[in-house]
């Protein structure tokens, strides 16, 4: 009876033996498969055979972590390439008003020149300086939107009188291109919930990107719904990709690949984020080689 308890031990040791060393052996293949993932930097998986289950659980958080750690570090690429672009957008755009500036500095100096013509070079100075004022205070609040640091001071606004007045305004503006917008505004349009100024910056951004790159047509309409008030805005646009389109709300965004000055690619960026921040819908479309942007304002948010 004894040999037999000794033999059962015997038996029951031998199993536990084999199946420790069973389980030493798949844990140290999973090391031996991590490392490798590790100094290789692939995407590849940890792959076992084994019926254990709690190895197969433990492989399986383990490639849920490889999975994470990918998408982690592909945001961190995208990132840091987006941070590089905007540095050399940035850089771009500040050295062309700068370098002008310098050059008709430069121009100045030259003592033969007539007054008339240190006049004209002071006026010059004085536009570059100012954009490049604009574009700076540009920068500054888009950075204060994505931050979500911008105070918006909401009121009851009348989105009729602002598109009415700020077409007015542009009138010189579509006559030296001459071009004659199509307008369809109705006159009764309800008041909304907003920024009055925030506003009045979204529509002139829309006027002045449309009247930058149309050629002959532009169309705006100011229209009641149900349940919001849309607007649109919409020129024609034969050189513009579905692909630009669904990337012209982004910072630095310009279809002018050369970035040639016409445009730093904010405007819509910060047109896009007051939109939004303050409740309301902007979107683009592209049909027929004309570009629209529709404003969806939520009559649910109307006083």
């Amino acid at each position: 009876m004894q040999q037999l308890i000794i033999i059962f031990l015997i038996i029951i040791a031998s199993i536990f033996v084999a199946l420790y060393a069973l389980l030493h052996k798949e844990i140290r293949n999973i090391n031996n498969q991590l490392n490798t993932i590790n100094k290789s930097k692939t995407n590849s998986k940890v792959l076992i055979s084994s019926s254990n289950k709690e190895i197969k659980n433990l492989t399986l958080e383990i490639n849920k972590t490889l999975e994470e750690k990918l998408k982690t570090d592909a945001k961190h690429k995208k990132m840091d390439l987006e941070i590089r672009q905007a540095i050399a957008n940035i850089s771009h755009d500040l050295r062309t008003p700068l370098t002008s500036i310098i050059g008709y500095i430069q121009l100045m100096e030259d003592n033969s020149l007539s007054e008339n013509e240190k006049n004209q070079y002071i006026n010059i100075i004085k536009k570059r300086a100012k954009s490049l004022q604009v574009l700076i205070s540009s920068f500054y609040d888009l950075s204060r939107l994505e931050e979500k640091e911008y105070k918006f001071e909401l009121q009851s606004v009348n989105l009729h009188d602002i598109m009415c007045d700020l077409i007015a305004l542009s009138y010189n503006d579509f006559l030296s291109k001459k071009i004659e917008p199509n307008i369809d505004i109705d006159e009764q349009i309800s008041l909304i919930i907003a920024d009055e100024n925030a506003v009045r910056r979204i529509l002139s951004n829309l006027i002045q990107n449309m009247i930058k790159y149309s050629n002959k047509f532009i169309f705006i309409s100011l229209k009641n719904n149900k349940n919001h008030i849309v607007m649109t805005f919409t020129n024609d646009a034969p050189n513009l990709s579905e692909d630009d389109v669904s990337h012209l709300f982004q910072r630095f965004f310009t279809a002018d690949r050369t970035r040639s000055g016409k445009s730093t690619g904010l405007g819509l960026a910060i047109t896009k984020e007051l939109v939004e921040q303050m409740g309301y819908e902007i979107f683009a479309e592209l049909s027929k080689d004309k570009l629209s942007i529709i404003i969806k304002w939520n009559l649910k948010q109307t006083p």
